[in-house]
């Protein structure tokens, strides 16, 4: 009877095998996903009533119509994802240098023998939580469009107009892109005189008034590229008519940033409306930090919390806890975070604790800890801080009550005497700051230990991490 059966999915064919009790090869064969090539699957794999582990490797989307209908067709049957570095590494134990389909899809049907504790329950969120996460990425994507956009464009006219973007008080407001759509010739607005700036620039603000000082920079700094393009004129690289053509490419790319913009503004109503439907008691956005951005992608990239039975298997799955390496007596410390889940969920952690923990006294003791006692840099200490982030998040999703604002014993504190209690006892010094700016000192390099590692961990005896650590000395007040 088949056992484990190892799907290596393609956009065409799939390639499937099947082992038996004894982890021996039983079966093999093709299959597409059309209803012909479903029936196949259904015929060679659950004939005589048997209930196999489906392993499948999720990289892309094919995996995604296989795992529906296996679901809706055997609710029973164990759908597992391995993951892809666990399965190269097997794949060369096994084959050495030889990488086929066949091969990948051997290999996949065996790790339930070899490592079944690697192996996760594919997990398929309802239709509206999937569309919640299709759409977050989307808009992380767009995000990510329009930022790269606005360095491009700054890169250019900072580069060919020297100072004139500086000149504006909002590099990005109304007025500064309606000057970067028709006005970058710094010799047609010299010809035409501060007079038709301003008059330009005034009829471009949206709100507000727009002052003559502020005209007067602007007109300043144009007067300045144009004199120096005149100086460089017998190079012949900077000329009138080149800046002609500067002009339309920068209007191009405003033009592409500004259809990602409202892009990104649709998105936005539409992820608010899933969010709503999905958390009605917006409970989430009780917690420091958790604001309209990131309490979507919590709730998208967590879907259903019963299915972490602890904070601990949360923590893992979501990757803010930090290597480990360890050999013999030697113990190596402040490796990076393992990052095993979705990036967009440690990015919105990140976002969230850095706001979280200047209001939230329990996650500024964390970070003042961190960082002022055990001498760690900002973003080693944003990784505890994001940790504990995410075991609220989990905790308001499965008790779907508002999260309440307390002190280090557990007393409840308001809003402004939580803000009050930060600033007088949690605040870290800027002198300390600057320290740990500072690349913290490498003691030792153990054989086998990533270069990447290195730049970061300390290593000591397994006696010496045990051992108590000397910490900075802290003002009788905050203690």
């Amino acid at each position: 009877m088949i056992c484990s059966v190892g799907i290596d999915l393609h956009q065409g064919r799939h390639r499937a095998r099947c082992l038996d009790d004894r982890a021996q090869p039983c079966d093999s064969f093709n299959f597409q996903t059309t209803p012909e090539g479903l029936d196949t699957l259904e015929e060679r794999v659950f004939q005589d009533g048997a209930n196999p582990i489906i392993v499948l490797e999720p990289a892309g989307l094919p995996w995604l119509m296989v795992a529906v209908y296996l679901r809706s067709s055997h609710p029973d049957c164990r759908l597992v994802k391995a993951k892809t570095q666990k399965v190269a590494a097997l794949r060369r134990y096994l084959r050495g240098p030889v990488k086929s389909d066949r091969i990948d899809a051997l290999t996949l049907a065996k790790m339930p023998f070899i490592d079944p504790e690697q192996l996760d329950e594919i997990y398929l969120p309802p239709a509206d939580v999937h569309a919640l996460q299709r759409l977050n990425r989307q808009r992380k994507r767009l995000e990510s469009d329009i930022s790269g956009r606005k360095i491009r464009i700054s890169a250019i006219v900072d580069g060919y107009l020297p100072g004139v973007r500086r000149a504006f008080n909002d590099v990005w407001s109304s007025p500064v892109r309606a000057f970067l759509r028709s006005r970058l010739n710094p010799f047609a607005v010299v010809r035409d005189g501060e007079e038709a700036l301003h008059a330009f620039l005034s009829k471009a603000t949206l709100w507000g008034k727009w002052g003559r000082a502020e005209t007067r920079l602007v007109f300043l700094a144009c007067q300045s590229v144009a004199s120096v393009c005149e100086l460089s004129r017998p190079a012949g690289t900077v000329s009138e008519e080149f800046f002609q053509d500067l002009q339309d490419e920068i209007a191009r790319e405003l033009r592409l940033m500004e259809a990602e913009e409202a892009e990104s503004e649709s998105l936005a109503h539409r992820i608010a409306e899933l969010y709503q439907k999905l958390h009605p008691s917006d409970n989430l956005r009780t917690i420091p930090g958790v604001g309209e951005h990131t309490a979507p992608v919590f709730l998208a990239a967590v879907g259903d919390p019963a299915r972490f039975p602890n904070q601990s298997a949360f923590a893992n799955w979501e990757g803010v806890v930090p290597g480990a390496r360890q050999s013999s007596n030697v113990e190596a410390k402040g490796l990076r975070m393992t990052k095993a889940g979705p990036s967009i969920m440690r990015m919105a952690l990140y976002q969230a604790g850095d706001v979280g923990r200047r209001w939230d006294p329990q996650l500024a003791a964390v970070y003042y800890r961190e960082m002022v006692c055990h001498g760690k840099n900002h973003r080693q200490a944003m990784g505890a801080v994001m940790s504990h982030l995410g075991a609220r998040v989990l905790a308001v999703l499965k008790e779907d009550r508002p999260y309440e604002l307390r002190e280090l014993d557990g007393k409840p504190i308001s809003r402004d005497d939580a803000k009050r209690l930060i600033l007088s006892e949690y605040h870290v010094p800027e002198d300390i700051r600057r320290e740990r700016r500072r690349r913290n000192r490498k003691i030792g390099n153990p054989v086998g230990a990533h270069s990447k590692d290195r730049e970061t961990a300390t290593y000591r005896t397994n006696e010496a991490a045990k051992a108590p650590q000397p910490v900075q000395v802290v003002p009788a007040s905050r203690k």
